[in-house]
Parts: C-alpha cells; sequence; structure tokens
C-alpha cells in the first residue's frame, strides 16, 4: 500500500510539469485563435487588444467597445460575447462586466485619418433626436437638405447615395443613418477612420416602447393594426417600430458583416461602440474630447 502511495506521487511530480504546459499551451492556442492578446497599458490595467492582423478577422473577433459615461471609462469585448450576453433581460452594465478595461477607443492619426461618425439609428432609442442633429449638422457643414418629407438626413436610409455623401462632405464627421448596408464593392475610404454608433436598449424596454408609439402616433386603429399585424397576418413584416428588425442588436447583427468583410479585403479602419440610449449626450461630449 504505501508503495502505491509512493508510486502515485512519483507519477503525479513528474506529470504535474508536463500538465501545466498543456493548459499553458491550450490558453495561447486558444487566445491566439480569437486573434485577441493582452497589453499593459501605463496605469497598469489589462486591455484587450486589437487582433494583431485584420486580415483574417472573424464576425465573432470583431472588437465591440463599449463607453460607460457615468465613469469615462471604456471598455472592449467582441460580438461573439455581446452577442451571447444580450438577451432580452440583458442591461447595459452585464455587458460592461463581461467587458475588459480599455484605455480609450483606438487612436486615430488625424492628420492622415478624417474620423467618420456614422451613428446608426434605431426606433425608440433616440433617433429623433439624432435625425434633428445631423440634418443641421449637414446643412451647416456642407449645405445638404433632406430631400425625404423634410424630417430625415440627406440619404439617412439610402446607401447608394450616403457613401458619396461621406466622401463629399469632407469637413462633416457625424453623419445618421438606418438600414444601410456598406457593401464590398465601395470604393475604399483610404482617409477615412469610421466610428460605427449603435444604441443599446434592453429588449422588453423598447418593446414596450415601441408598442406604445403605435397608439400615440394613431389611437385605436394604429392598436387595431398591430394586432391585425400579430394574428390575422402571423406576424407579417412591418415598418413600424415593433418589428424586430429595427431593433439595436438585430440592425448590428446585420451590419457588422458588411464591416468584418470590409476589413479584411480592404484593410479599412472601422471600430464599433456600442453605447446606451439614455447616454447620448454624454457619449458624444467624449468623442469631442479624444478625436
Amino acid at each position: 500500500m504505501e508503495y502505491n502511495s509512493y508510486k502515485s506521487r512519483v507519477i503525479w511530480t513528474k506529470a504535474f510539469p508536463i500538465l501545466v504546459l498543456s493548459v499553458l499551451s491550450l490558453i495561447f492556442i486558444f487566445r491566439n485563435s480569437l486573434g485577441l492578446k493582452y497589453s499593459t497599458l501605463s496605469d497598469g490595467v489589462f486591455a484587450l487588444a486589437l487582433p494583431r492582423t485584420n486580415y483574417d478577422l472573424t464576425s465573432h473577433q470583431l472588437p465591440i467597445f463599449l463607453l460607460q459615461s457615468s465613469t469615462k471609462n471604456v471598455y472592449i469585448t467582441n460580438w461573439g460575447t455581446v452577442s451571447s450576453g444580450w438577451n432580452r433581460t440583458a442591461q447595459y452594465d452585464d455587458l460592461i462586466v463581461m467587458s475588459q478595461p480599455n484605455k480609450t477607443l483606438p487612436n486615430i492619426d488625424t492628420s492622415k485619418k478624417r474620423p467618420v461618425i456614422i451613428m446608426h439609428c434605431a426606433p425608440k432609442s433616440g433617433s429623433t433626436t439624432l435625425r434633428n442633429a445631423c440634418k443641421e449638422e449637414l446643412l451647416s457643414s456642407c449645405g445638404l437638405t433632406s430631400t425625404k418629407r423634410k424630417i430625415f438626413p440627406y440619404a439617412y436610409m439610402d446607401t447608394e447615395k450616403f457613401y458619396p455623401m461621406v466622401r463629399f462632405c469632407n469637413k462633416t464627421h457625424h453623419f445618421c443613418a438606418k438600414d444601410i448596408t456598406m457593401p464590398i464593392d465601395i470604393p475604399t475610404f483610404d482617409d477615412a477612420y469610421f466610428i460605427h454608433m449603435f444604441p443599446f436598449r434592453n429588449y422588453d424596454e423598447w418593446a414596450i416602447s415601441a408598442l406604445k408609439q403605435q397608439y400615440v402616433r394613431s389611437g385605436n386603429e394604429g392598436c387595431s393594426k398591430l394586432e391585425r399585424l400579430f394574428f390575422d397576418q402571423n406576424c407579417t413584416q412591418s415598418r413600424m417600430e415593433m418589428d424586430f428588425r429595427q431593433y439595436g442588436k438585430t440592425y448590428l447583427a446585420k451590419y457588422k458583416e458588411y464591416v468584418v468583410r470590409r476589413i479584411n479585403e480592404k484593410n479599412e479602419g472601422h471600430s464599433i461602440l456600442l453605447y446606451h440610449h439614455h447616454d447620448l449626450h454624454d457619449t458624444l461630449t467624449f468623442f469631442e474630447r479624444v478625436l
């Protein structure tokens, strides 16, 4: 019995270093497979750095920045983490907890790259405020006025016009957009770095607000129309706020595929910032300070 115990200790003593090395190797392989690495910042905080190369970036690896407006702290994670953590009950702080502290947003050399902030609007997430601000910005900085019902900024929902406008309005830094894409055949923006802002709102809060909007706009008829869409027409897709395609996460999930492809194939500069819709003003103020 003593011999067997001694033999077990000898085997374990010899095997332990091999086990440790194996675990470390697996961690190293797993980390590299995600395309991520840790770097130590001057203040001693560990930050999740961007992938070493952008040419093999996957959708799950796509970095997502978050800003905690109360502390002005920047965090970073990836789409894989955001996608799994952003469920029906998730709050913005839940995503912060899943992220790593980061010193700031990506450094942009403004002498070589023009920062282009695209605020991707979603219903019931401050989109009216954004649209009005963007209309004024386009008029004052580029002389463009809205051409559709005069309530939307120029090219607000028009992919074909939006990116030529971004090139033409080279003194404008903030643009608003909704339901646009960014196909690979759009010529490369060599002199621009895109920061895509997407709003976060808890799903139940968004759904309740979108439901109320039908009554605010059209009274009982609005409620009846929504009821018909739900029950008589088996949840037929609609342009109304209640359409799930217009929820912030749904829009981001679709648009990020264009971003990943353009990073990989065109080596174009893109970052995505997810912000709480209540903190829009603080978020824009933060941009003015760091850019």
